[in-house]
């Protein structure tokens, strides 16, 4: 993508990334305070696509079988201006940066394939989102993060998975059948994990109350379209706040997110960005991140 692609509202690239605090010259780390610079504007007014459709440049895969940048069964690949994911052993793309205050912008679509001992469940998949600095802390596989859940009949449940630390977040919501829902305007409640709880879910607005973990669930009346067509979901990281929005409805949304490292309790408003690859065979043709406000 050129600098003219980038240009909007005398926006450019070269000066996008600046305030995002990336060295013109060769990346580095975004940090804290330089990523409270990223700003949300229209969708393609000005992105910075974390998928470029021709390779995993500013990417990095890691499993526990095999480590880091070391994929010997082709796991991940890009053809066709899509990054595909086998889902054939259980791993993450990550991003090599960390962001905060944005809109995240992903588009997919599931394939056909899933693996042991899945092959009979729904397919799976999630983005990760403010991830910590280290590789499979949270129940052994993944960064200490927050989940947007790609998970067919259960997209956009939010997932807290720490790691070494607790991690907390306030949410609207009930719990019925024995799980907590997101419920806009029902009392807010705080939610935890961490220690001998290895993570909390919140099902999304909407969630058929007959979800079953079988392959091809689909929720008639939910946001979620029919196995093969392209989903859109949008998660807003504003602050200490994220919204999901799945095909233009909002499902779930988390505020005051909290992480606590050394008994001292600090806001969580930024970190890298990664997508699970968890059983199933999924394609995706549209990571980006849009400025806010």
């Amino acid at each position: 993508m050129t600098s003219r692609e980038l240009e909007t509202g005398r926006l450019l690239r070269r000066d996008f990334l600046a305030s995002l605090g990336i060295a013109i010259a060769g990346a580095s780390v975004l940090p804290a305070a330089a990523a409270a610079a990223l700003r949300t504007q229209s969708p393609g007014a000005g992105g910075v696509p974390l998928f470029n459709g021709k390779d995993l440049s500013g990417l990095y895969t890691y499993s526990n079988s095999h480590g880091r940048n070391n994929d010997p069964e082709h796991v991940f690949s890009v053809h066709d201006g899509m990054l595909h994911l086998t889902g054939e052993v259980t791993s993450a793309i990550m991003t090599e940066q960390e962001y905060a205050n944005y809109r995240l912008v992903v588009e997919y679509k599931w394939g056909t394939k899933t693996w042991p001992p899945r092959e009979a469940g729904a397919m799976d998949c999630g983005l990760l989102l403010h991830c910590g600095t280290e590789d499979a802390v949270a129940v052994g596989t993944w960064p200490q993060c927050i989940q947007c859940q790609i998970y067919q009949g259960s997209v956009g449940d939010l997932v807290l998975l720490p790691g070494k630390d607790m991690l907390s977040a306030t949410i609207e919501g009930e719990t019925r059948g024995g799980a907590f829902h997101h419920m806009p305007g029902a009392p807010a409640q705080v939610r935890e994990a961490g220690g001998k709880k290895l993570f909390d879910s919140t099902a999304h607005f909407g969630k058929d109350p007959e979800w079953k973990n079988v392959k091809g669930f689909f929720n008639k009346t939910g946001a979620e379209r029919p196995h093969g067509e392209w989903n859109t979901v949008e998660v807003v990281a504003d602050a200490d706040t994220l919204t999901y929005i799945v095909n233009g409805r909002t499902v779930n949304k988390a505020t005051n997110l909290r992480v606590t490292k050394a008994g001292e309790q600090l806001g969580l408003t930024s970190g890298r960005i990664g997508i699970q690859c968890e059983g199933s065979e999924i394609f995706f043709r549209r990571l980006e991140l849009l400025p806010l406000r």
